[in-house]
């Protein structure tokens, strides 16, 4: 197969992706849910791991505001109770079903709860916590496979990507996206990064390396705001652009995000939840979410100069001129 044939192949089945991923997301929707019987007793412990954090109180509010069944809430950063009064507290509610948003909530839920289902959203690679078999979840990230059909179907000429990542965060995520990556002939390269002083000079060592850099969520490399600054002015020197996982960095110069939608994902967890509650069969214990936000910068596309697949704009949600 010639090298046009390839990308015509790739092109095509980039696009099919793409529209399977829309109508599965589609079917999954939680905003068409069965309603919940009116004498329904049961209800659900949620544990956020800090409610002050807009992403946790939001998910919370859209999976209360759809589930609606009585909630008890354990907010660990606004109740600053100590671990052990945390523990006694968890304990001590009756509700078959514990909630947990956010990491810290998670890994305090899956010391204490027994014999209880357990659902999760909001955590960093939830591979890298241990699972048990009464626990349910929503992934935080996106498919990477989804991701790097859209980035090899918007930019042809772009066939190497560049990541940053901590081993702890993010080694089962990395790994795995290499495999993906080969499958859509995109090359991904990536640079350990074991705490926060190590992330500039790690990205000016990968970036001669690359064509873009796909920035992913990892508490180690995007420790703080200086930090993501300075990996934005190193990128936009080398007149290398960035993808990344959330429309926030397109105020930094992000030339494409793919995020996934907060609000969905809680309606989601309610709609798992449920699920759950009623006691019926859950085919995929772990899903990824459900809704997605594509925001394409063209303004830095034609900054850069970089080749754009103008056939694939119909799938970018939102462009910025």
């Amino acid at each position: 197969m010639n090298n046009k044939h390839r990308r015509f192949f790739s092109a095509q089945f980039a696009t099919i992706i793409l529209t399977l991923w829309a109508m599965a997301s589609c079917r999954q929707s939680p905003n068409i849910l069965p309603a919940v019987p009116e004498n329904a007793e049961k209800s659900v412990l949620i544990i956020n791991s800090d409610k002050s954090v807009d992403k946790y109180a939001t998910i919370q509010r859209e999976f209360e505001s759809t589930l609606e069944v009585k909630t008890i809430e354990v907010d660990i950063a606004g109740d600053r109770l100590s671990t052990d009064a945390l523990q006694n507290q968890i304990s001590s509610v009756r509700s078959p079903l514990v909630y947990a948003i956010g990491s810290k909530a998670y890994t305090l839920a899956s010391t204490v709860i027994k014999n209880k289902a357990l659902l999760f959203s909001s955590m960093i690679n939830w591979r890298r916590f241990e699972v048990g078999s009464n626990t349910y979840g929503i992934a935080l990230e996106l498919p990477a496979e989804m991701q790097l059909f859209m980035c090899s179907y918007l930019f042809p000429e772009i066939r190497t990507l560049g990541v940053l990542y901590s081993e702890h965060h993010n080694r089962q995520w990395f790994d795995l996206a290499v495999s993906q990556a080969n499958e859509v002939g995109l090359t991904l390269h990536g640079n350990t990064v074991e705490n926060s002083d190590e992330t500039i000079p790690a990205l000016k060592a990968l970036l001669p390396k690359v064509d873009a850099l796909w920035l992913i969520s990892d508490p180690i490399v995007l420790y703080n705001t200086q930090t993501t600054q300075t990996i934005f002015a190193e990128t936009a020197a080398r007149q290398k652009p960035i993808f990344a996982y959330n429309t926030l960095f397109s105020k930094y110069g992000a030339v494409l995000t793919i995020s996934a939608d907060i609000p969905t994902m809680g309606r989601q967890a309610a709609g798992l939840a449920l699920d759950i509650l009623k006691q019926q069969t859950v085919d995929e214990k772990v899903q990824f979410p459900a809704g997605s936000q594509v925001t394409l910068n063209l303004k830095k596309v034609q900054e850069y100069g970089i080749k754009i697949n103008h056939a694939a704009l119909s799938s970018v949600g939102k462009i910025i001129q």
